[in-house]
């Protein structure tokens, strides 16, 4: 009993570092505001290069409901999103270049960190912009396919 009791000491000592997800702040992210066919408008911060869109969301451990990020494409396309070290459950809307909704995938389950890639949340859509909100929002803003958008942001080159 020992000896295991040993083991277990010495192998716990040489264990892996455990994995740190520390929120980066978005190089050059923009801010604009964002209005819902409602009325009602949200701050967002838009990402339009292909590193600012590649941080996103990541680490961020809470995300108001008066939030959203906005990623910005060159053009209208199939636009696939995955999870990976994004810690809060999201809703995620495809728009197109006419800012109507064509797609909503509610609730997308946050990763852990260090998640293998094949255990992280993906979802897909075609739109110009993609809008990410806290989990639970476009239901409880009534939105739907077809519905229009208003905001202003700058098409990238890439």
């Amino acid at each position: 009993m020992k000896t295991l009791l040993m083991l277990f000491a010495l192998s716990s000592a040489f264990a892996a570092p455990a994995l740190k997800c520390v929120p980066q702040t978005v190089p050059s992210a923009k801010k604009t505001s964002l209005t819902f066919p409602d009325g009602k408008t949200i701050k967002i911060d838009v990402v339009d290069t292909p590193a600012t869109r590649e941080i996103g969301l990541m680490c961020v451990r809470k995300m108001r409901k008066d939030y959203g990020m906005l990623f910005v494409f060159p053009r209208d396309m199939f636009l696939s999103f995955w999870m990976k070290n994004t810690l809060v459950p999201l809703d995620i809307l495809w728009i197109g270049a006419d800012k109507k909704i064509t797609v909503i995938r509610e609730r997308l389950r946050p990763s852990a960190v260090g998640a293998p890639d094949d255990e992280v949340a993906r979802a897909g859509g075609k739109g110009q912009y993609v809008l990410e909100l806290a989990a639970g929002e476009a239901s409880r803003r009534g939105l739907k396919a077809g519905d229009r958008l208003k905001f202003e942001a700058a098409i990238p080159e890439k």
